[in-house]
């Protein structure tokens, strides 16, 4: 699942970092994450943004996610995964974006 941590600071909990911008992590883990009081406060106050596995975000947001998304690998995985058009030409500008950044 993808996980936008939309703070200035990276967040570890239970065995989970999550970085500022988006996050790809496993649902069970997230849900771990959660139990951990700060992180519950956090999520209250609307520190991250997430859809789960079950239920794909729509390709607006989604596109949103990936605008502030900084790991190529972890998009290059998005990239496989995905099937709309306007999602993988997301990507593919964030990526290039990354890799070329004087752009």
């Amino acid at each position: 699942m993808l996980v936008q941590n939309k703070g200035n600071h990276a967040y570890t909990a239970n065995g989970l970092t999550l970085n500022p911008g988006t996050n790809k992590v496993d649902e069970k883990e997230f849900e771990q994450f959660l139990t951990h009081p700060l992180m519950k406060h956090l999520n209250d106050k609307g520190e991250f943004t997430y859809d789960s596995d079950k239920a794909r975000p729509s390709a607006k947001d989604a596109i949103a996610m990936i605008e502030d998304a900084f790991d190529i690998d972890m998009l290059e995985a998005l990239k496989a995964e995905e099937d709309r058009k306007t999602v993988l030409d997301a990507i593919d500008k964030r990526i290039d974006e990354l890799k070329n950044p004087q752009k």
